[in-house]
């Protein structure tokens, strides 16, 4: 068995963001998830009708807020887990954090997760916040929320870290059951300690199952270290995903100007192995290096031109339904019981955005059975 969650809606109307989480779970999804981004991953200046079709009116930096967007989830589902994908504790206070998650566990009848990691530059410097030891920031962060969460009623809460600071505060709010599961999104070597140390599930985007298998070893040997049981935390992966019923309908797709686009956010190391230089810099890692937005078209259009297909290929999991099922279980035999997908098929082709996801229906099916 292998649980199969997606990303939801993140532009008008709202109303879709019920709709479909309703038809979602009816079809046995396991999950779906809201990003918590003020910008998004392509440059505005070639989101255009030639590029992206009948889409275009709405901006790629067009974002529901995630809490919102959780809670109008949860009011058309009833099984429906419903997650952040993920947030960060620059733009957020970890209090706030503690709070606005506390109370969505009231609001989904315990269904919430907490998606959460160190953040992207984009949504962080433009808006005039330093992006700098994010991810010791992160861990203060979860301390707090896991010490918040813990506390008493009547305690006063006290802490002392470098980056946040607690003085007689308190946490009130009880839980309904118990606190939402934190989900730690990140692969490095030290987001993996972490993710032993904190979190209830893992998260992390654009492995392959070879190195899923090695950073997850890795996590169990922090838990074995640290004296936690491994068992406990959920194994999940994000996936960029295009799929068709044809495999050779997929390759076209990957040549598409925005799907190129997509596959500017592969690290400089994937470039490197594959015998490429990275067209934004022989260093460049997207997390910590990219702001989209600041990209003219003619800056974007140009890099794009320097995508090789095999990056693509390599960026996305990508194929036919039966290629993705194949891939997927040598996720799962890597470990991953969860996978999320963002489905960027229709991105390349808008006529496939109801095929794309009766395919991801058919995944679905599958791996149920």
């Amino acid at each position: 068995m292998l649980r199969i969650g997606v990303v939801g809606p993140t532009f008008p109307p709202i109303e879709v963001i019920g709709k479909v989480a309703r038809r979602i779970e009816e079809k046995g999804y396991d999950s779906i998830w809201f990003p918590d981004h003020l910008m998004g991953w392509f440059p505005q200046t070639m989101w255009t009708p030639d590029i992206v079709g009948p889409i275009a009116p709405y901006s790629p930096h067009t974002f529901f807020e995630t809490t919102l967007s959780i809670a109008v989830a949860s009011s058309s589902t009833k099984k429906l887990r419903i997650g952040s994908a993920v947030t960060e504790a620059v733009r957020h206070h970890p209090a706030m954090l503690a709070q606005s998650y506390a109370t969505l566990e009231h609001a989904t009848g315990s269904r919430v997760i907490l998606g959460i990691g160190a953040g992207e530059l984009e949504n962080v410097t433009p808006y005039g916040l330093k992006f700098e030891k994010v991810v010791s920031r992160l861990e203060e962060a979860l301390q707090i929320i896991r010490l918040l969460w813990s506390s008493k009623r009547d305690e006063l809460i006290n802490y002392d870290g470098k980056y946040f600071k607690l003085k007689d505060a308190v946490f009130e709010l009880p839980p309904l059951k118990k606190r939402p599961p934190i989900w730690i999104g990140g692969a490095g070597d030290r987001m993996c300690k972490i993710t032993a140390r904190y979190a209830d599930g893992w998260l992390p985007f654009g492995l392959n199952a070879e190195d899923y298998k090695e950073k997850l070893e890795l996590i169990k040997k922090e838990c074995t270290r640290i004296g936690r049981d491994f068992d406990e935390i959920e194994k999940g992966m994000y996936l960029n995903l295009i799929i068709d019923e044809s495999r050779e309908e997929c390759l076209r797709i990957m040549k598409a100007p925005i799907i190129k686009a997509g596959a500017l956010l592969a690290p400089a190391r994937i470039y490197k192995e594959l015998g490429y230089n990275h067209p934004l810099g022989e260093d460049f890692y997207a997390l910590t290096d990219y702001i989209p937005a600041k990209y003219s078209r003619e800056e974007i259009m140009k890099t794009i031109e320097l995508v090789p297909i095999e990056v693509a290929q390599e960026s996305f999991l990508w194929g036919s339904v039966n290629d993705v099922i194949e891939k997927l279980d040598q996720y799962r035999k890597a470990g991953v019981q969860t996978v999320v997908f963002w489905n960027f098929t229709f991105l390349g082709d808008v006529n496939k955005i109801g095929s794309s996801y009766r395919c991801i229906d058919q995944l679905v099916s599958s791996f149920k059975e």
